[in-house]
């Protein structure tokens, strides 16, 4: 669904960049009025008084930095919850800095092509809307708390509004006309699950199409009518260790949800809610939302993404404003960690391989996961040419 035109400013003391960002803007239908200022006195002024839905930044302006004037709208009750977009000629410049400024939403490396500027702000604006919705919804009375489309919003930001408010209920996510159950306590996923069998169990040694046993079937309908895994079910009738249910449903929840990343438009939900006593049972490794993000994809086997990075390998990942320094709060494995030390913002993805000696294929759904995470975005060859 296209935006509606919204209102934006632009700060840059670049009469050329101002008008080319104007144009782009205007000839795509993307803004209603555009604000335009050549210093961060003027631009402050003009956000403060005109409160305009989007800013559009350059990092090096006259008397500050583009961080600075950030900080400072971000202190300012009028302009504190205007999304940012900061631009820079050096990703190096934005990605080393400590942008700890929730204002500051995306980052555009210059020069950059028309297409990929309203992209950027199509994305930032519906996800900020998005935002703004959820955090709505999160104080209106009633159970249900999020609603949304990971079109509009990644299903990243329902895992860590719930980890931050440390709720406890069920993120309910439709893929393909699956619905995806993912239990949670105090925010944390402790449970994933769905009443489409067969689509939990795909793959497995437990999934059979002939003669199906009493216990099977009864373990069968405990999932269909109250959600308890299948394995789950299969402890509950002495079949299976205790021990070894609760590592097998763990690995089939991540299997099940693993879906989720590769399904363009889901449709997602979270009701607080008290949680079915299976729950209690289950105990996986107390993992902060993140790092169970980043373990959830490592299941995921094919994505466009992955296609899209080895297609191009002169293309660029680069690290988003808040990308550098969330990394920290993670724990990437031997291959990721020497992979996202070789990312400068200008070293070209077969670059990478070449000097981490990890084949393409390998690291490139590295990349993928931390993609998927907004750590990392990654630039086509295409738009790096046009403007080289």
């Amino acid at each position: 669904m296209k935006l509606l035109p919204k209102n934006i400013l632009v700060i840059d003391d670049s009469l050329t960049l101002r008008k080319f960002i104007e144009k782009s803007l205007v000839h795509e239908d993307c803004v209603n009025h555009l604000f335009l200022a050549s210093d961060p006195a003027t631009g402050i002024d003009l956000a403060v008084n005109s409160r305009p839905d989007l800013i559009i930044c350059d990092y090096t302006l006259p008397d500050m930095k583009g961080d600075e004037l950030c900080r400072r709208l971000a202190q300012l009750p009028e302009t504190s919850s205007i999304p940012i977009i900061l631009m820079s000629s050096s990703a190096n410049e934005i990605s080393g800095l400590a942008l700890q400024e929730t204002n500051i939403v995306r980052m555009l490396v210059k020069p950059f092509s028309c297409e990929l500027l309203v992209a950027t702000v199509s994305y930032v604006l519906s996800h900020w809307e998005q935002r703004q919705l959820a955090e709505q919804a999160a104080s209106a009375v009633g159970s249900i708390l999020i609603r949304g489309n990971t079109l509009a919003s990644p299903i990243c930001n329902a895992l860590r509004f719930v980890e931050q408010k440390h709720l406890t209920g069920v993120l309910r996510i439709n893929i393909g006309g699956v619905t995806v159950h993912t239990f949670c306590k105090e925010g944390m996923v402790k449970v994933i699950s769905t009443r489409h069998f067969e689509d939990y169990l795909e793959g497995t040694p437990f999934l059979t199409h002939g003669k199906k046993s009493a216990i099977w079937k009864r373990c069968e309908e405990r999932q269909l009518e109250t959600l308890s895994p299948f394995i789950l079910n299969l402890n509950l009738e002495g079949v299976l260790p205790l021990q070894t249910a609760q590592i097998l449903t763990n690995v089939y929840g991540h299997r099940l949800f693993a879906r989720v990343w590769t399904e363009k438009n889901a449709n997602y939900e979270f009701e607080q809610t008290s949680l079915p006593g299976f729950v209690e049972i289950c105990e996986p490794p107390p993992l902060r939302i993140n790092d169970w993000i980043l373990e959830n994809l490592r299941n995921v086997q094919e994505a466009d993404e992955i296609q899209l990075i080895l297609g191009d390998p002169n293309g660029i990942p680069t690290f988003t404003p808040n990308g550098y320094t969330q990394i920290r709060e993670v724990e990437p494995d031997r291959d990721e960690l020497k992979i996202l030390s070789h990312i400068t913002g200008a070293t070209p993805f077969k670059e990478i391989c070449r000097q981490t000696r990890i084949i393409p294929d390998m690291a490139a759904r590295r990349i993928y996961y931390y993609q998927r995470l907004g750590f990392i975005d990654y630039w086509p060859s295409t738009v790096l040419q046009a403007h080289g």
